[in-house]
């Protein structure tokens, strides 16, 4: 049972040795059968304590800030393995962010004693670019937001924190002249992967895993069933970034290259491996081969690996293919990513829609326009 004490006067009216010291009012609840005490200056904040308290323990939200009251550093480790349910790559990247950045930071920090202010002063104060420090602060958001979820502390304190404002890097899309440049640019053993990359629209992950067995030749298709990651430096399998499968339509000039690549090909072997065999690193194609061949070609120097899968969707947009299609081309989770992304795109069709829309009416014969009536 709950109750309010006044520790400057007794029942009988007398005074405490307290009078007039200190706050009146104590609070007095039991946690854990326990007892805890807080004092207040009014009664009738004690009794808003007391009332606040037992409505969070009758409904499940109450947290003891005992529990609470530990070192940020003994609870990231427990938190990390709680992270089963992501890619090995993000795992392994949260790993790198937590021993770089944030153990430093906050491992001597009692989480109960955390403010929003605290967070926005770690933020304001990081020296890096403003997408590291957005996915930084994502992670220790998440960390205390499983904080929440463990009952240490009644609310996550990185609500409401101010990101720095980053300029956000605009897609390149190659046209099929430019995708032709760098492909004849780049080393003869790698100019079927850069059509491929274009066209389809893998990640390059996708594609460093596609073995022949993925490869419907006769139906134009090809399976996306794993992807390839490297962790640190370690390459490991798992399933593609939503985690499902899909089949993927290939142009024709495309599918009859992967056709005479794969004639000699097992079906576990893989249809883009490594200039040694095994698996192609990403880091490795990009430093020693992608960035030359993109040189050489005098396209824009900044253009990524991954704007290739940019361009597949750009082509695959400008072809008339619908946000559907082109959602599950490129494997996202759902529409709304895709509209994220390639709004623009799409928005640039509206014109061509309205002219398409027009040549339908005029196949009829239809009345003339006349003056509008007055």
């Amino acid at each position: 049972m709950s109750r309010i004490d006044d520790r400057w006067v007794r029942k009988d009216k007398t005074r405490t040795p307290l009078y007039g010291k200190g706050k009146r009012w104590q609070a007095v609840w039991y946690e854990n059968g326990k007892e805890k005490k807080a004092s207040f200056a009014f009664k009738d904040a004690a009794q808003a304590h007391l009332t606040s308290i037992d409505h969070r323990q009758r409904s499940g939200t109450y947290t003891s800030r005992e529990l609470g009251r530990v070192h940020v550093g003994e609870l990231l480790d427990p938190w990390m393995d709680t992270l089963l349910h992501l890619r090995d790559s993000t795992v392994a990247a949260t790993r790198s962010d937590v021993r770089a950045t944030i153990r430093p930071y906050w491992e001597n920090r009692i989480v109960a004693d955390i403010t929003r202010a605290d967070i926005q002063e770690w933020v304001s104060g990081m020296k890096k670019a403003a997408r590291t420090v957005e996915t930084i602060y994502g992670r220790f958001r998440n960390f205390l937001n499983w904080c929440v979820e463990e009952g240490r502390i009644p609310h996550s304190p990185a609500v409401g924190v101010n990101l720095p404002r980053g300029h956000k890097r605009e897609h390149i899309y190659l046209k099929v002249s430019e995708v032709s440049k760098l492909a004849l640019s780049i080393d003869p053993f790698y100019t079927d992967l850069v059509w491929f990359l274009a066209m389809t629209g893998l990640r390059f992950g996708e594609a460093a895993e596609l073995r022949a067995k993925d490869l419907h030749l006769e139906r134009g298709r090809i399976t996306v069933a794993r992807s390839v990651t490297d962790v640190d430096g370690k390459m490991v399998v798992g399933p593609p970034k939503n985690g499902k499968p899909r089949d993927v339509p290939v142009p024709g000039y495309v599918m009859e290259r992967v056709t005479r690549r794969a004639a000699s090909l097992a079906r576990d072997d893989l249809v883009f491996p490594g200039p040694r065999g095994g698996w192609l690193r990403s880091n490795n194609f990009k430093r020693r081969t992608y960035n030359p061949a993109v040189k050489a070609a005098k396209l824009p120097a900044d253009l990524w690996v991954h704007d290739l899968r940019h361009t597949a969707a750009s082509l695959a947009i400008s072809s008339g293919a619908s946000v559907k299609s082109v959602q599950r081309m490129l494997g996202h989770a759902s529409a709304k990513i895709t509209l994220d992304v390639y709004a623009g795109l799409f928005d640039q069709d509206l014109d061509d829609v309205s002219l398409r829309m027009n040549a339908l009416i005029l196949d009829h014969e239809l009345p003339r326009i006349s003056a509008v009536p007055a």
